[in-house]
């Protein structure tokens, strides 16, 4: 799982619950047949540095995702799922500069 994975889905995304170290997403039922569900399920061996874990729960249409307040800021993370094109694209780029520091 990369971050630019959850931006590209975040159309299907709602944030359920969020704080600093763990989130909830819900997903749309539409995204159960996409093939970027499994492979966010499968890719725990791919976690971006400061992502703990993943979990997707395929029967509760959620995903949570547990990582590092430290080093991946809570607010940019809820801006990846919810800001325009534009901004997603500066978001990725601020994580980016972030994680590899």
């Amino acid at each position: 799982m990369h971050l630019s994975d959850l931006a590209g889905l975040r159309r299907y995304l709602t944030v359920k619950h969020h704080i600093p170290g763990r989130i909830r997403l819900l997903f749309s039922p539409a995204l159960v047949s996409r093939p970027e569900v499994r492979e966010l399920a499968a890719a725990h061996s791919e976690l971006p540095p400061g992502v703990f874990s993943v979990r997707v729960n395929v029967l509760a249409l959620s995903v949570i995702i547990e990582y590092d307040p430290e080093r991946i800021a809570p607010t940019l993370l809820d801006e990846l799922l919810t800001a325009d094109d534009d901004r997603v694209v500066a978001v990725l780029r601020e994580l980016s500069d972030t994680l590899t520091a």
